[in-house]
């Protein structure tokens, strides 16, 4: 042991959470997210909703920063859930979890 100790100051967080570096990790995984959700799409409901697939940054009203994967259409949640008219594909749920591991 080197005799350094660290104790983490829980006031810090919202300074560390509203910093570059993690904006630039949460952007940076949304990135990697984005494109798979842009394949799935286009190999299994067609190229318009493929390009409406995008990047989103956000700060929340609390302060905690957000990137995330939308599709920016009217039947997007249809697709992702599904309901009477279409099937549940899950395409950003899918494409998300693709990269885990």
């Amino acid at each position: 042991m080197s005799g350094i100790r660290f104790e983490f100051d829980p006031r810090c967080l919202p300074e560390v959470m509203r910093s570059q570096p993690v904006r630039a990790a949460l952007r940076k995984q949304a990135d990697e997210i984005a494109p798979r959700a842009r394949a799935l799409a286009r190999a299994e409901i067609g190229d318009e909703f493929a390009d409406s697939i995008t990047v989103a940054e956000e700060t929340r009203p609390k302060g905690r920063p957000t990137a995330k994967v939308v599709a920016d259409r009217v039947d997007a949640q249809a697709h992702e859930y599904g309901d009477t008219d279409t099937e549940r594909r899950r395409i950003l749920g899918r494409a998300a979890r693709t990269g885990e591991g």
